[in-house]
């Protein structure tokens, strides 16, 4: 009853490890359904190189995961998928845990520490970039009829999400996660 989510890469990578594929499936406590999808996806597709499954009628993300093991097991992969789902929800405690110590501490609190964070050794530090990214997107706004308040403001914030505890953790949910926090404190669906 549940969709598979397509990972071609990650079938790639499956079908090479394995060499007779034995499909299994496994679930995780619904309560990590509060953290965004994507942390979700990366979480399973990092740590275990499985997949992620959605409900067909609403398509987001369900409660379980597709594993594939090199092995027919005698218990018909109850351990094997006993293993997974132990990891996964510990993977998923440390993600919500992340998410929710980033929820705490809003986007323009994080600013500060860009000051010593060099960007370029001719640029300057990260401050110093995303001041000259906010002038741009104020210059450029009027030009696209866009309003250049809140462009400097998504310009202010666009860089924040790179010093949480998620983006740390994930590099490849950078700017995604800026999203997520920023709406989270408020901000507008623009600037978000």
């Amino acid at each position: 009853g549940y969709e598979l989510i397509e990972d071609e890469g990650r079938l790639g990578e499956v079908a090479g490890l394995v060499e007779w594929p034995v499909v299994l499936m496994g679930s995780f406590d619904d309560s990590f359904l509060a953290i965004p999808p994507e942390v979700i996806r990366a979480t399973i597709r990092n740590n275990q190189k499985c997949f992620v499954m959605r409900d067909p009628q609403s398509t987001k993300l369900a409660p379980r995961f597709i594993l594939v093991s090199n092995m027919e097991a005698v218990d018909g992969g109850k351990a094997i998928v006993a293993g997974n789902e132990r990891v996964i929800r510990a993977r998923l405690s440390d993600a919500k845990f992340f998410y929710e110590t980033d929820l705490k501490t809003r986007l323009e609190d994080r600013l500060p520490k860009f000051a010593q964070i060099v960007f370029h050794q001719k640029l300057g530090t990260q401050a110093e970039r995303i001041a000259r990214i906010v002038r741009l997107a104020g210059l450029i706004a009027p030009m696209i009829n866009a309003d250049p308040v809140k462009a400097e403001r998504a310009a202010t914030l666009a860089k924040a999400d790179l010093v949480t505890e998620m983006v740390g953790e994930f590099p490849e949910l950078q700017g995604l996660m800026g999203k997520y926090y920023a709406l989270a404190q408020g901000e507008d669906d623009a600037v978000a």
